[in-house]
């Protein structure tokens, strides 16, 4: 009833903002069918739905409202689905906010899914909330990101511009589950949970912005954010040994990306610091430690409709030898520099109705790898089917791509759009 409540008073705040000045209204969206089956034939325990990952059926509506000036407007996008494995149903407001602003300052206030960064499937300034859970069980790609309950301003000189985001209330990332998903979990054993998250305080709030302007050709942008991690870390409690604390440590990034025009292709460099304030020393084997990341890319079209993209990944974990001096007995240990390679490959047939995709990542420090080929065909200008497969693959069971390997799948999606 609070989701429906809220989506209420944003479609009422959407119509407000630019009634007066006869607002212009569009309305889309569309019905999709969404599917996901093991492949592997691992024996799954009962509480988790093993050969189907994913079955629903989704209707997304989405409302946009502007004012004549371009000073003010207003999107509404709201998902109402049906899990057929819970046999439920329900509301997923997946944005609403308000526009306001002119050529120099802007305001975006509300629900909103923030992209900051250059990567593929690859973040490093990219701070806010992803839907590890969608991304497993074959959602389409635009379900990774889930939106913030923030507020956005934004100033512009020129070619120079600027943005800040508070984020009240944290909104951390959608991690695996044992209902449908196989994943590493060192202290499996314990069933006994809590979660403590951040609270509402200012001083925990979740703070970014960044700075961005063009020098020559290319683009130049800084980062910075004040939060948490994503994924929560555990400890045992130390009242009642037999049970697991999950929470959210502190975290602070800075960072920066450069993107261009080299030679026929288009190349992208970033880099960043990931400052772990509940764990400085490194010697928390709970926490993690501090890491520097980076990433260079590059993407090119050797021929019409044909794509390539590569990239290299990096990250430093900082104060190595303080981890592996305190961590546990009988857990494995990372390695100090974890190094990943991407390629993407999309070929576009049939006047365009038909892509073909296939994206490989892999890491030679970790031994693991996760490949996705998947075809789409636009039957007409609404519809289109897409169908691919999820591989993973590891030597170890407790690396990235490694510990989700008995999830690998195939995923079917169906989509009307209107």
């Amino acid at each position: 009833m609070r989701r429906i409540g809220l989506v209420a008073l944003v479609f009422g705040l959407a119509l407000a903002v630019p009634a007066a000045a006869r607002a212009q209204a569009t309305v889309h969206g569309f019905a999709q069918f969404n599917s996901a089956f093991r492949a592997t034939g691992a024996e799954c325990p009962p509480e988790m739905a093993c050969d189907v990952m994913r079955g629903e059926e989704r209707v997304q509506l989405k409302l946009e409202l502007s004012a004549p000036d371009g000073r003010a407007g207003a999107l509404a996008r709201v998902d109402l689905f049906h899990d057929a494995i819970r046999n439920d149903a329900g509301v997923d407001l997946r944005e609403a906010y308000v526009d306001v602003g002119g050529r120099r300052i802007s305001a975006r206030l509300g629900r909103q899914v923030v992209t900051w960064g250059l990567g593929d499937l690859l973040f490093i300034n990219d701070v806010f909330p992803k839907d590890w859970v969608a991304f497993l069980t074959g959602a389409p790609l635009e379900y990774l990101k889930v939106g913030s309950d923030a507020a956005k301003v934004g100033a512009y000189a020129g070619a120079l511009g600027a943005e800040a985001i508070v984020t009240p209330v944290f909104a951390a990332d959608r991690a695996p589950g044992p209902d449908r998903l196989f994943f590493f979990d060192p202290m499996s054993s314990i069933t006994d949970r809590v979660t403590e998250r951040p609270g509402t305080d200012f001083n925990q709030m979740h703070l970014a912005g960044r700075v961005y302007t063009r020098l020559g050709r290319y683009e130049v942008a800084s980062y910075v954010s004040k939060g948490f991690f994503g994924m929560p870390a555990g400890r045992p409690d130390h009242e009642v040994p037999t049970r697991l604390v999950l929470s959210y440590p502190r975290l602070n990034t800075y960072g920066g990306s450069l993107q261009g025009p080299l030679r026929a292709g288009v190349f992208s460099l970033e880099g960043g610091y990931y400052d772990s304030r509940d764990d400085e020393s490194g010697g928390d084997p709970t926490v993690e430690n501090s890491q520097t990341r980076w990433l260079a890319a590059y993407q090119f079209q050797p021929q019409e409709d044909l794509t390539l993209a590569f990239q290299y990944y990096g990250e430093l974990m900082r104060q190595h030898h303080a981890y592996l001096r305190t961590l546990p007995p009988g857990l494995p240990a990372r390695d100090q520099l974890r190094q990943v390679t991407s390629l993407r490959i999309t070929q576009l047939r049939r006047n365009q109705t038909l892509r073909l995709n296939l994206f490989v990542m892999g890491s030679p420090t970790d031994r693991d790898a996760y490949v996705n080929p998947s075809v789409r065909y636009n039957v007409t200008d609404e519809l289109w089917l897409e169908t691919g497969v999820n591989v993973f693959w590891g030597r170890e069971r407790h690396t990235f791509f490694g510990q989700f390997e008995q999830n690998s799948g195939v995923f079917l999606v169906a989509r009307y759009e209107f």
